[in-house]
């Protein structure tokens, strides 16, 4: 596992991360709870388990033991390691009419016209919790917001591995123990490290990830991202890992699921393909994956996703958060959003992507 750490000493907070997995690891305690507070404050999932199930699924192709540099295998993480009920639903705000629509009726010729490699960019604007899940959150009094970007071939075939770029986040709660107010619960990853706004996507695809969980306060992995941040009231960087191998990503997530051991789930998402050309599209040749255009997109936990269905053409977003449609624009946009119904816990995100090479075919639109 010594190849995981690499990454972390290539800045001051991946240091000091690292510094904290070693104290831990000395101590003998980790994924512990202290005091002796076991049961629920464990946590409803296996992290272990999902961590390294989804550092397998990045294994590279192999040909007669020659390892590729190209698209990964078929291999397909275990569904059982993470949380069912949890697992993504993309939802697309549609601007031309002001509606949802599930991401996987975006049509390939909506996607950019492009032949080369695009720069893509994804911040989150907002996040929202159902009563239920806020009630969660009371109990353990922390989250963990972790996102990965990894290219699904080479930047220079058969001389580089494909990279990755992951970027980890807390939140914790004030004084009071409550949920900070939705207004704060915005995050950029180039915050964690300014590399992180320059995720390169070999031929137009790649895989991404996003993961929201809660480990109890009191656990040693809590303790070990609040001796790198302990800011409170809003999603805080806790370390970006920018272009790492393909093999570093595996390695971390591995440790990672390691020291955290035990989480609750509150989205969870295996590498998810995606495509945001449509040459992209074309050369993938399979039916699998979503097609990604520049917007808005809102993600669902499945558990939820029913209750949103019937009322994808009644609400609008605005500023990272949805609300009934034709609400009165002088009304606070955060009352508006935690009073919806259905309530539901989702997360929203814009996805951004222009072409930072010459197209060989197609047109050269510019879109962010």
């Amino acid at each position: 596992m010594s190849g995981a750490f690499a990454p972390l000493l290539g800045s001051a907070s991946g240091s000091r991360f690292f510094d904290a997995l070693m104290a831990a690891a000395q101590r003998g305690d980790t994924g512990q709870i202290a005091r002796g507070n076991v049961g629920q404050a464990q946590g409803a999932h296996d992290s272990e388990q999902f961590w390294s199930s989804f550092g397998s699924s990045l294994t590279p192709a192999s040909d007669q033991g020659n390892r590729t540099r190209g698209l990964f295998s078929k291999k397909k993480p275990d569904a059982t390691a993470g949380a069912l009920d949890r697992q993504i639903d993309f939802f697309q705000y549609d601007t031309t009419n002001n509606t949802l629509r599930f991401a996987t009726s975006i049509e390939p010729k909506e996607l950019l016209d492009y032949n080369g490699d695009v720069q893509a960019s994804l911040g989150v604007n907002g996040f929202r919790m159902s009563a239920e899940d806020r009630a969660q959150f009371q109990q353990l009094q922390s989250a963990q917001l972790r996102i990965d970007v990894v290219q699904t071939k080479s930047l220079i075939q058969d001389v580089l591995d494909p990279m990755a770029w992951t970027s980890l986040a807390s939140l914790f709660p004030d004084s009071s123990g409550s949920l900070p107010p939705m207004q704060n619960l915005s995050f950029d990853p180039g915050a964690a490290s300014q590399k992180m706004k320059q995720v390169i996507l070999p031929g137009g695809s790649g895989q991404w990830a996003v993961n929201l969980s809660m480990a109890h306060k009191e656990s040693a992995f809590v303790g070990i991202l609040k001796t790198v941040s302990s800011a409170v009231g809003k999603f805080a960087p806790i370390v970006g890992l920018p272009q790492i191998g393909v093999e570093a990503l595996q390695g971390f997530s591995q440790m990672y699921g390691a020291f955290e051991q035990r989480t609750t789930f509150l989205i969870n998402s295996f590498p998810q393909l995606a495509f945001a050309t449509q040459q992209a599209r074309t050369a993938g040749a399979t039916q699998q994956g979503v097609n990604l255009v520049p917007g808005d997109y809102i993600l669902v936990p499945h558990a939820y996703t029913a209750q949103l269905t019937p009322h994808l053409d009644s609400v609008e977003l605005r500023q990272g958060y949805l609300v009934p449609k034709g609400s009165p624009t002088n009304t606070s946009i955060m009352d508006l959003a935690l009073a919806l119904k259905p309530d539901i816990t989702y997360l929203s995100a814009t996805f951004g992507i222009k072409p930072i090479m010459p197209a060989t075919a197609g047109p050269n639109p510019s879109t962010t």
